[in-house]
């Protein structure tokens, strides 16, 4: 984890952004900072033995590397599962579409540089919507937009996973959840300086919102029934559907 530790480092207070090289460590990096990463991709893949027919597609949007869809697609690689892959990055999509050149057998894999807040969306009628820490990078507005384009482009039977840090209400929590993320990098390689510099470079850049105004802005972006499917402290995963029932 050394090369990946200094990436913060790189950038001044506030000033964090998913450069060409942020991408090529991407991978090491989102595993050591975002605490049960892998927990979290086995769950999300896991969703789509129910969530996502044969030949049905998924919508990442937020793809980074194609994690996810490398994920899905070893879970099922038979299945003929499709993917719509939206990042506003170029270096991310261009690591994922290496990445995935590298599975056995050939994938119907679409890869979109472009904001997720900003209509059209490529695809329509997604049997599954991916937002996987992507919304916390967005303004309350953005975040909205984002959620209800991805609502129109969903089928009516389809689902949509969140996953993104969100903000303790209470303050007890909040210092709890900010100890015992600081414990988990530590854990896994992240000097305590570069836990520092990752975070000023995250100043205004990262914006957790609490888990009950997520879970609002699903259901005012069109959603229904959001569930918390995963929590740890200051890290949620959130289901909904499209459709009532």
């Amino acid at each position: 984890m050394n090369e990946d530790s200094d990436i913060a480092h790189q950038f001044d207070a506030g000033g964090w952004e998913f450069t060409s090289h942020v991408a090529e460590v991407f991978d090491d990096h989102v595993r050591a900072s975002v605490p049960h990463y892998d927990v979290i991709q086995d769950l999300v893949a896991e969703t789509t033995d129910w969530l996502v027919p044969a030949g049905g597609l998924v919508a990442d949007l937020g793809a980074s590397t194609g994690i996810t869809a490398q994920r899905i697609l070893k879970r099922h690689p038979g299945r003929g599962i499709r993917f719509a892959l939206y990042d506003e990055q170029p270096a991310m999509l261009s690591q994922a579409e290496i990445a995935l050149r590298k599975l056995d057998g050939e994938h119907d894999v679409t890869f979109h540089t472009t904001r997720i807040q900003e209509a059209p969306l490529a695809h329509a009628n997604a049997d599954l919507t991916l937002c996987l820490f992507t919304l916390q990078f967005l303004s309350w507005k953005e975040r909205l937009d984002a959620l209800r384009l991805a609502c129109a482009h969903s089928q009516e039977t389809g689902a949509l996973i969140v996953a993104e840090k969100i903000r303790p209400v209470d303050s007890r929590w909040a210092e709890i959840a900010i100890d015992v993320a600081h414990d988990y990098k530590a854990e896994h390689g992240i000097s305590d300086s570069a836990i520092r510099a990752k975070a000023r470079a995250l100043r205004g850049v990262l914006r957790p919102y609490p888990q009950a105004t997520t879970m609002q802005d699903i259901t005012m972006a069109g959603w229904h029934a959001p569930e918390v499917l995963f929590r740890w402290h200051s890290w949620a995963v959130i289901g909904a559907f499209a459709s009532a029932q």
